[in-house]
């Protein structure tokens, strides 16, 4: 039965044409709807396993570290950049210039990858100190000069809503969002006036005090230059009223710059250029601070390294490339082993060893390091270790913190070395810590050619160098040893009367760092206060005069010339200096084939050294004409279907996709593709039973074909000729 407020709508709403009216009855949609938190998939799925728990930890831990050295780094550039947008901000002392609008030239670098947290950086501190109105436009946002324009007002009379993903989806009641094409240049004058410049004495004592709005434009290279030109002047229209700053992110040089933009369109920008740190530099501080330390719980083997580290330098120069390759290594190092929870801190590996089970116990022992350990042991020790879990895992918790000890002397020395042959002729090791890592973990670095020429050249350097030198080693000696070790010591009473026979040589860790600064400061006090003038010694003139006449043999040059070269040889004495140089570079070559052992020579090193490049090499170094070619010629490979089943790669099947069937077509053809025959040869796999008329021109083969080449034309295989009209040209052989 219908209301009478139902049947009095009814009636007003009569009309000649048929429609659908909408009332809501009272009904008011939720302003804020909260969204509820899916758990990640890998949490529901092994948030109870030892290794991911282990894994997620530890990747935490990473994250904080870097998101610190990433504030740390760029919290200088950043405050520059505030500071000077700033200055604009209360002092208008560029008002009386007309048209010249302040803006700022921030040289990223061509790592483009690491550009989005840079600026997502900037514009939270420019938030935070200076003012809420802030833009950023991409390239992909100014087709246009009208995008450009609603683009950027929109961001700036809406606030944060377009920069942040958290913003509600409804506003209130009391802000009216503006249509995109409402948002222009005189929308935002009257909306800056409304807010800021009053002209009642009443409203001017509440009035809010005046904001800069700060326009951000990061990929400065790929904007069109006319359309950027044309704003720019557009701004400079508008700059005595609207307080604008303009950034400009460039990624190459300032010239870019100054070629997009002529006299008359530069001279209506005041620029300041500010300089970001070259992403090298950057990458090396991510891998010196984080991951090439002692503390660090996951280590790259040599050869890893080196890969990672080459396609950093000869793809994209991404520093969040590279900490996202070394996150899928250390996904791929975890994943499904419970062994690598042992790939803890030092604190740890008691509580987690007790929680392997006999499974697990048993994979460790199949690693192929712990045979050679097994080698050196009795006969008693070798059966305790097989078939006595406990003793094992006695044994394993003390070549664990072994492990680490020599991880501790490992990094150290790396370091050592590092600023110890830095600054030598010729770079034979390399210049940075990541070089010298490589190849010490690579091989017995020692017993290598450059390693030698290394020593020689530090036994040819001056006193003053040679202190410098001692001194920068001291600096990183002292940095490690302000880390407090975290390895605990171990028991005291070990469970098993066997387990003092296990053959151990454990004299690494903090107190052979200890060591080695001792030994370091003797050194630097000899060499700071020793002489560097050495006495020389003649042979008697009796002697050579003796010598010449008695064994020169008439006739004979070359006895002459022996003898006279021997005359005038002198014997020189070695000097204070040089003697103690001499004891340096010795005890150099002692130190550091002690702590320079690659990795491979220690027990259970797997379990904290990732060594399986050819499992993540085509991961991270991707080779996307191969794959494509491998998912249209056989897409069971990567679709995992039995339908797509083939018994040579060559056959066709109607039940490929089309693309897939198109593409093995097309590869049959020569040069030119009549599209005709082409359509033909599709109708016939797709329809083999019926007759050629019936099958291609059936309405739905010729939609499924055109489809097919349109996707091959944008995969770039084929594309339209000029010369035929009914033809396509293959691009690829």
């Amino acid at each position: 039965m219908k209301s009478k407020y139902q049947d009095n709508n009814m009636e007003s709403t009569v009309s000649v044409s048929k429609g659908v009216f909408l009332f809501s009855n009272g009904f008011k949609r939720a302003k804020h709807l909260k969204k509820k938190s899916k758990q990640p998939l890998f949490d529901s799925l092994f948030n109870k396993e030892p290794w991911y728990v282990t894994y997620k930890y530890n990747w935490n831990a990473i994250e904080i570290q870097l998101k610190e050295l990433h504030e740390k780094t760029y919290s200088v550039l950043l405050n520059d950049i505030v500071s000077y947008v700033k200055s604009f901000d209360q002092d208008h002392q560029y008002d009386s210039i007309e048209g010249i609008i302040p803006s700022a030239t921030l040289l990223t670098g061509v790592n483009q990858p690491d550009h989005a947290n840079q600026f997502l950086a900037l514009i939270h501190k420019i938030r935070e100190d200076v003012t809420p109105h802030v833009a950023m436009i991409s390239s992909q946002d100014a087709s246009t000069v009208k995008h450009l324009v609603e683009s950027a007002v929109s961001q700036l009379i809406h606030g944060q809503d377009y920069l942040d993903d958290s913003a509600d989806d409804s506003m209130t009641e009391q802000t009216i969002r503006l249509k995109k094409s409402q948002c222009t240049m005189r929308a935002l004058h009257n909306w800056y006036q409304s807010k800021y410049v009053s002209t009642s004495p009443k409203k001017l004592k509440h009035a809010a005090p005046k904001k800069t709005l700060v326009v951000i434009m990061p990929d400065f290279e790929s904007f069109s230059c006319n359309i950027l030109q044309d704003f720019v002047m557009i701004v400079s229209s508008y700059i005595t009223s609207l307080p604008i700053v303009l950034i400009f992110g460039v990624a190459t040089s300032v010239s870019a710059l100054h070629k997009s933009f002529p006299y008359h369109v530069s001279s209506k920008l005041l620029i300041k250029v500010f300089h970001s740190h070259p992403s090298h530099v950057y990458m090396n501080q991510v891998l010196e601070n984080i991951f090439l330390t002692h503390t660090s719980p996951f280590h790259l083997c040599g050869r890893a390294f080196e890969l990672l580290t080459d396609v950093f330098l000869f793809y994209d120069f991404s520093v969040t490339g590279l900490v996202q390759s070394i996150k899928y290594c250390m996904m791929e190092h975890y994943y499904g082993d419970n062994i690598k929870a042992l790939c803890c801190s030092p604190d740890k590996i008691e509580e987690t060893i007790s929680k392997l089970t006999s499974v697990d116990l048993e994979h460790i022992r199949q690693l192929l390091s712990f045979r050679p350990f097994l080698e050196i042991q009795e006969c008693e020790t070798k059966i305790g270790l097989f078939e006595d879990d406990n003793f094992f895992r006695e044994v394993l918790c003390k070549e664990m913190h072994k492990l680490h000890d020599y991880l501790y002397s490992f990094y150290l020395c790396v370091r050592l070395l590092s600023a110890l042959v830095k600054d030598l002729p010729k770079n034979l090791l390399g210049k940075t810590v990541r070089e010298i890592y490589a190849k010490c973990s690579i091989e017995h670095v020692t017993n290598t050619q450059p390693f030698k020429e290394c020593m020689q050249l530090l036994n040819f350097q001056s006193q003053v160098k040679m202190a410098d030198s001692i001194k920068n080693a001291l600096k990183e000696i002292n940095s490690v040893l302000q880390i407090v070790s975290p390895v605990k010591p171990l028991r005291s009473t070990p469970s098993k009367t066997n387990m003092n026979s296990i053959a151990v040589n454990n004299d690494l860790g903090q107190d052979f760092a200890k060591s080695i600064s001792i030994h370091f400061l003797t050194f630097l006090r000899q060499i700071e206060n020793a002489h560097n003038e050495a006495p020389v010694l003649a042979y008697a003139n009796h002697e050579r005069e003796n010598d010449l006449e008695t064994d020169i043999i008439p006739g004979n040059r070359y006895k002459l010339k022996e003898k006279l070269l021997k005359a005038t040889r002198v014997e020189k004495i070695q000097s204070e200096f040089e003697m103690v140089r001499s004891r340096f570079v010795s005890y150099l070559e002692e130190m550091f084939a002690k702590g320079l052992r690659p990795p491979r020579t220690q027990t259970f090193h797997e379990i904290l050294f990732f060594s399986d490049l050819s499992s993540v090499k085509k991961q991270i170094v991707g080779s996307p004409r191969g794959a494509l070619h491998l998912a249209l010629n056989n897409p069971v490979h990567y679709l995992q279907c039995s339908c797509c089943h083939l018994p040579s790669p060559e056959s066709i099947s109607e039940w490929l996709p089309d693309v897939s069937i198109a593409y093995k077509l097309h590869r049959e053809c020569g040069k030119h593709i009549n599209l005709y025959d082409w359509l033909q040869a599709f109708a016939a796999v797709l329809r083999p039973d019926e007759e050629d008329d019936e099958r291609y021109q059936d309405a739905g083969i010729q939609v499924r074909f055109t489809r097919a080449v349109a996707e091959l034309q944008f995969l770039g295989f084929i594309k339209s000729s000029k010369r035929k009209t009914d033809h396509v040209m293959r691009l690829t052989w």
